[in-house]
C-alpha cells in the first residue's frame, strides 16, 4: 500500500497540462526537457531550472528563470552555485561572455552557507537569454575557477515551453519563439480563484483514538503500522464534524496517512476527498499537518528521502470540502531545497 501511494504522489509531479478543481478553467502545467524543467502555475507565471553537474545528493549549482504573466513582465535569471569564496562571478555560454556578465556580484546565502547566490538584472538576464537556448554549456566562474557548469541541453525546449504557455509564442515577446505580433496581443492572466475558509471550531473533548468504526476502515493498512507509535490526527472542522488523519502505510522517509470524516462519536465513517495535483480526489496524503485555528490542511510529498523535489501542498476547509489553495513543486531531484521551488497553484 505504501509504495501505491508514493506513485500516486510522484505521478502527480510529472503531469503537464493539469486541471485543477479549485482554479476552474485555469490550468497549472509542468515539464521535463534535458537538463531543464518548467512549471507554470494556474496564472501562468512560470519558472524554468537549468541543472549542473550531478553529484551524490545533486547539481552542483542551478539556473533559475522566473517570468510573470503580463505582456511587460520580463524574465529575471539567479543563480545558485556551491562554494564560498567569490565575490563576483564570470558567465559565458561556450567560452563566450555576453556583454555585462564578465563580474556579476555574488553572496552568501544565509540559509545555506556552503553555497551563493548570484542575481541577474533584467538587462543581464535578457543578454543571456539572447544566446542560452543555442549554446551547450553555461559556465560560471570564480575568477579563473569554475564553480559550475548548467547544461543547456532542453534550454530551448524548455524556453518555448514558457512561451507556449504564456501565450508568447510568436509575439516580440517570446524568449524562444519569437515573432512580430505585438506585445499587446499577450493576453491578460487570468484571475486567481477566492477560497475562504470556514470559521475555527472549539478543539475542546475531541477523541484520543479511532473508534471501533473508523478502525473497521483500516483493515488494508500495514500489518505494522502501529510499531510507529504516530498517533492520529484528529480535529474538529465544524460541530458534529471530525477531521481524521490516520497513518496507515510508510516509505522512504514518507508516512501515508489514510482521511476520514466522522461525527462526534466517531460514527457516520466517511474516507475524505481532496483535491490533489493530478486534478482527481485522493484519500490518502503523505506528512500531513493539520491547523485547527485556519482550518488548514498540509501536506509534503517527498519524492526521495532528501526532500530535494516533490510538493508541498495546501488545502482550507471551506466548510463544504477542502480546496486546494496553494502548491509549490519540484519535478526533477536535483539538489534543489524546498525554498526555491516554484508555485504551480495559487488562489487568493
Amino acid at each position: 500500500m505504501g509504495l501505491r501511494n508514493i506513485a500516486l504522489g510522484a505521478a502527480a509531479l510529472g503531469v503537464a497540462a493539469l486541471a485543477w478543481a479549485a482554479g476552474g478553467p485555469a490550468l497549472a502545467d509542468s515539464g521535463s526537457f534535458g537538463a531543464w524543467s518548467v512549471v507554470c502555475d494556474n496564472a501562468r507565471v512560470c519558472t524554468a531550472f537549468g541543472f549542473g553537474e550531478l553529484g551524490e545528493i545533486g547539481s552542483s549549482g542551478f539556473l533559475r528563470v522566473t517570468r510573470g504573466a503580463g505582456p511587460a513582465d520580463a524574465p529575471v535569471i539567479d543563480l545558485v552555485t556551491a562554494g564560498t569564496a567569490a565575490t563576483s562571478l564570470a558567465l559565458a555560454v561556450d567560452g563566450v561572455t555576453p556583454r555585462g556578465l564578465a563580474a556579476v556580484p555574488a553572496t552568501p546565502i544565509d540559509t545555506d552557507p556552503e553555497r551563493r547566490l548570484t542575481q541577474l538584472t533584467p538587462t543581464q538576464s535578457a543578454a543571456l537569454l539572447a544566446v542560452l537556448a543555442k549554446g551547450s554549456d553555461l559556465t560560471l566562474k570564480e575568477g579563473r575557477n569554475p564553480a559550475t557548469t548548467i547544461s543547456l541541453t532542453g534550454s530551448s525546449a524548455a524556453l518555448r515551453f514558457m512561451d507556449d504557455r504564456q501565450k508568447r509564442a510568436g509575439t516580440m515577446t517570446a524568449l524562444v519563439a519569437r515573432g512580430s505580433t505585438p506585445a499587446s496581443s499577450v493576453p491578460a492572466p487570468p484571475a486567481l480563484p477566492k477560497v475562504t475558509a470556514a470559521p475555527a471550531a472549539a478543539q475542546t473533548g475531541l477523541p484520543s483514538q479511532p473508534s471501533a468504526a473508523l478502525q473497521a476502515r483500516l483493515g488494508a493498512c500495514d500489518d505494522d503500522i502501529a510499531d510507529l507509535g504516530i498517533k492520529p490526527d484528529v480535529a474538529r472542522l465544524a460541530p458534529g464534524k471530525l477531521f481524521w488523519g490516520v497513518v496507515c502505510s510508510r516509505g522512504a522517509y514518507n508516512v501515508i496517512y489514510s482521511l476520514f470524516l466522522t461525527d462526534e462519536a466517531g460514527g457516520d465513517v466517511e474516507a475524505l476527498q481532496v483535491p490533489y495535483a493530478n486534478g482527481e480526489p485522493v484519500t490518502e496524503l503523505m506528512n500531513i499537518d493539520f491547523d485547527p485555528e485556519t482550518q488548514t490542511l498540509t501536506n509534503f510529498d517527498k519524492g526521495r528521502g532528501l526532500g530535494d523535489c516533490g510538493a508541498l501542498s495546501r488545502w482550507v476547509w471551506t466548510g463544504q470540502a477542502f480546496a486546494l489553495t496553494h502548491q509549490t513543486l519540484m519535478p526533477d531531484c536535483q539538489g534543489v531545497t524546498s525554498d526555491y521551488w516554484p508555485v504551480s497553484y495559487r488562489t487568493r
